[in-house]
């Protein structure tokens, strides 16, 4: 029976000594625990800060926490919904006036007065805000005001406590002049960038009569858990009066749970990599060390070391230094997490929605007490087979270690052609087949985990967002359709400037349509409740008009934009039926009796309306149902059928210009751009232009390259890091067998061309891998991105891959006969001992 000895402190000061013979090892080991802990830690940080940052900018686009609404409610019907317990919050809110046009700065601005109660306001409203200042109104005279309202009101520089003079339309159609004291300020973030908000108090509402009976909004939050019932609960339990309809509006929240989905299978897919590559980088290291002082730890066995002790030598060396790696990780995960992420999160949310998603950083303790375990699980993992192996090896072992085990014999292969170097290196590649995997996997993974986190961040680019948000180099748009602003001339003009390839006319009328459905309100996405209130009285004027006709907006569009819109969109029309006046489109977003706006149905597309001209002429159109997509065709806000406008033309010569989309050659672009500013100037027209869009976000997508692009570095460092330490620790492991080939007429030129070829089936076996199994796992991180985010797209990582592959070549040409330079200084005889 071997007894143990207990020499506790002679175990650590013979783990001291080891670690002082072996700096240039610690380094190396400390360097991958850092990098190990850096990366697990920023990248779960970054997750986790995003995923809730995204929420927060959805419930902001939203401009509220509410998802149902009901108009103008009964106390009977509101009793009735609070019954049901399916709500965690019921709001209200009351609709006052909308200021007089001619008082605000921005004439394609609105600014509305509302009501919020207590629960609306602090429950919905609050966590859609931001920056807010001062308190909500509690006097008559009092009003807190958005900044956007402020600013449409020239009034940017007012101060909580100043007094407000507006004038503003009441419900009744009656101008009213009064003067506010602003109690407090607020900003906004919903898509309606020039739409303001007034809140009065409830002081204000009953001294002006006004109730939510006949001038509000009911707003509720339900319960993720009734979400599926609550339809039809509502639908059993509440007697809604003629014209009342439930809005539903799941859609965001819906959404934002799909992408944290997402976004956590990308970020754990990410971290998998990152912990399997540290595994590995310091199991390598290790293994190395091991090999180098496996006589050392032979003679540990002859003066009675137990294999328990040495395995704790090994262990202590690398749980020592953990203690620096894992604090030093820390930290930069730290710092990069409270200066990086902050940029990195408003780079992704530039654009139009700039300043909705916020840069607050999820600080949570857990995320760094999980790192830790995360990298010390790691190195307990990437140690355990070095120190099983000192621990079991014998001192005669020792001597003859090669590397692999030894109780397998393989059979003698014969071979007339055996001794070919191409075959020896492939034979050498696939001898130790565990060796070979770890090669293998190092390359793989440190490449795929590149690839993943760069695609990625690609999908994510502001090109992509920009291309989704916005399909020409150039709008005009002519918003409350003035005649006059956009005339013949006009669009004259700027098809003559140099470099102009295309421009698209949209023309706006309202003609008589024989009625065969009436347009479905429950199927429209709320915005806010004004857009609501607008929308119920269009229904009544139809309501109102002669029982055969209605008048709705009716858009001309061109042949350049009906081919353009049919190349780009999902569902392909017959554009020649179009043109030639057979067809007309329908926006399914108002047409529709399907809850889900992004479903055409298709019962519709056998519709026939006929449209009643201006000049007592009519033609008759087969109508199809299209998916709404206001970047291919102009957005009226209000149900609306596209017809060709060669066809609008002849039916009302009158119709007005609404929308110019301009096409451009890039090197015109800054040029026509002055030129089109010039000429709208003092024609009060809304002018979008692509080039001046992507400016703005140039800098923020710097600092997202300079982020992704650090942290991809690091990463194939890890990868290279790996395979040059495998293919090091290979030659060691050899360099006995070596010095045999040699010693029987095996020059080194020819050692060192068999070593270069194992490498260059390394790189090619590994190049295969990432070019198939490799490109489907980035294929599918590209589609959690699309997820993520609607702008993403997946585009190849070609130059990515290219690159990559001619440096895996590279380093995996030069690496071996490098490293067999530098160990086989020493002669043969000497390498033999």
């Amino acid at each position: 029976m071997k007894l143990e000895n207990n020499n506790k402190q002679i175990i650590k000061r013979i783990t001291n000594s080891s670690l002082k013979s072996n700096k240039l090892r610690n380094i190396f080991v400390v360097i991958a625990i850092v990098l190990t802990t850096f990366m697990i830690s920023s990248v779960f940080s970054i997750g986790a800060s995003f995923i809730k940052n995204y929420h927060i900018m959805s419930v902001r686009l939203a401009e509220t926490t509410a998802n149902v609404y009901l108009p103008n409610p009964k106390e009977e019907q509101i009793k009735a919904i609070e019954k049901l317990g399916i709500s965690d919050f019921i709001g209200k809110e009351i609709l006052v006036g909308q200021i007089v046009k001619k008082d605000i700065q921005k004439s394609n601005g609105n600014v509305f007065l509302k009501y919020y109660d207590k629960e609306n306001w602090q429950k919905q409203i609050t966590p859609a805000i931001g920056d807010v200042k001062g308190n909500y109104p509690t006097k008559e005279n009092e009003v807190m005001m958005s900044k956007k309202a402020l600013e449409l009101l020239g009034k940017e520089k007012s101060k909580i406590g100043d007094k407000i003079n507006i004038s503003y339309s009441d419900n009744e159609g009656s101008e009213i002049k009064k003067e506010f004291v602003l109690s407090g300020i607020y900003t906004t973030y919903g898509f309606k960038f020039d739409t303001g908000y007034i809140a009065v108090s409830e002081k204000f509402i009953k001294s002006n009569n006004l109730n939510i009976s006949d001038n509000g909004i009911l707003s509720f939050t339900l319960k993720d858990s009734k979400k599926n019932e609550a339809p039809d609960l509502l639908e059993s339990n509440v007697e809604l009066d003629e014209g009342q309809l439930y809005q539903y509006c799941y859609d965001i929240d819906q959404d934002s749970k799909e992408m944290a989905r997402s976004s956590v299978a990308v970020i754990g897919t990410i971290g998998l990599f990152i912990v399997f590559s540290g595994y590995l980088l310091i199991y390598n290291i290790m293994h190395i060390a091991v090999t180098k002082d496996i006589h050392f730890y032979g003679l540990m066995k002859t003066i009675g070391a137990s294999p328990k002790q040495i395995k704790k030598i090994v262990k202590g060396q690398v749980f020592r230094l953990s203690t620096i790696g894992i604090p030093i990780g820390l930290i930069l995960g730290f710092v990069v997490s409270f200066i990086l992420v902050p940029m990195l999160i408003s780079t992704i949310s530039s654009g139009t929605d700039v300043n909705a998603m916020p840069s607050e950083i999820s600080f949570s303790p857990l995320i760094f007490i999980c790192a830790t375990l995360f990298s010390l699980f790691t190195i307990s993992l990437s140690c355990r087979k070095p120190a099983k192996i000192a621990g079991s090896i014998s001192p005669t072992e020792s001597l003859r270690y090669s590397g692999s085990k030894g109780n397998k014999q393989k059979k003698d292969r014969k071979s007339t052609n055996g001794g070919k170097l191409y075959k020896m290196a492939w034979y050498n590649v696939f001898r130790d087949k565990k060796r070979a995997i770890l090669v293998f996997a190092s390359l793989f993974i440190g490449i795929i985990t590149y690839l993943s986190v760069n695609t990625f961040l690609d999908c994510l680019s502001m090109e992509n967002y920009i291309n989704k948000r916005v399909s020409n180099d150039f709008e005009i748009q002519n918003r409350k359709a003035i005649d006059g602003k956009i005339n013949d001339r006009f669009i004259k003009e700027i098809k003559s400037m140099d470099g102009v390839k295309s421009v698209s006319n949209f023309k706006l009328s309202n003609l008589q349509r024989d009625i065969n459905e009436m347009p479905d309100f429950k199927a429209v996405y709320r915005e806010d409740s004004e857009e609501l209130d607008e929308r119920m009285r269009f229904s009544e004027e139809i309501e109102k008009a002669h029982s055969t006709y209605v008048s709705p907006l009716i858009v001309g569009v061109d042949d350049v934009a009906i081919e353009k819109y049919n190349d780009k969109n999902n569902v392909k029309i017959d554009v020649e039926a179009f043109k030639s006046g057979k067809m007309a489109l329908i926006d399914n977003e108002c047409y529709s009796e399907k809850k889900n706006k992004y479903i055409i149905d298709k019962n519709f597309k056998k519709e026939k309306i006929i449209l009643r001209g201006k000049h007592n002429n009519s033609l008759n159109f087969n109508a199809t149902q299209i998916i709404h997509d206001p970047n291919l065709l102009v957005d009226t806000g209000l149900p609306t059928v596209y017809i060709s406008l060669h066809q609008l033309e002849k039916l009302d010569k009158s119709a007005v210009n609404y929308t110019l989309h301009i096409n451009v050659d890039k090197k015109y672009e800054k040029a026509i751009n002055s030129d089109i500013k010039k000429m709208t100037k003092d024609k009060n027209l809304l002018v979008i232009s692509k080039s001046e869009k992507i400016k703005e976000l140039k800098s923020s997508e710097m600092i997202m390259d300079i982020i992704g692009g650090g942290m991809s570095i690091i990463l194939i460092l890890i990868g290279l890091l790996n395979f040059i330490n495998v293919m090091v620790t290979s030659i060691n492991i050899r360099l006995k067998e070596l010095a045999v080939m040699e010693s029987i007429g095996m020059t080194k030129k020819q050692i060192k061309k068999m070593l270069t070829l194992e490498g260059v089936y390394y790189a090619g076996i590994t190049t295969l891998f990432v070019s198939t199994l490799g490109m489907t796992i980035v294929f599918i991180i590209s589609e959690m991105a699309k997820k993520i985010a609607d702008y993403a797209k997946f585009i190849f990582p070609t130059v990515p891959l290219i690159s990559l592959s001619i440096l895996i070549f590279a380093v995996c040409l030069i690496t071996p006969s490098i490293a067999y330079k530098y160990s086989s200084k020493k002669s043969v005889t000497e390498r033999l001992k």
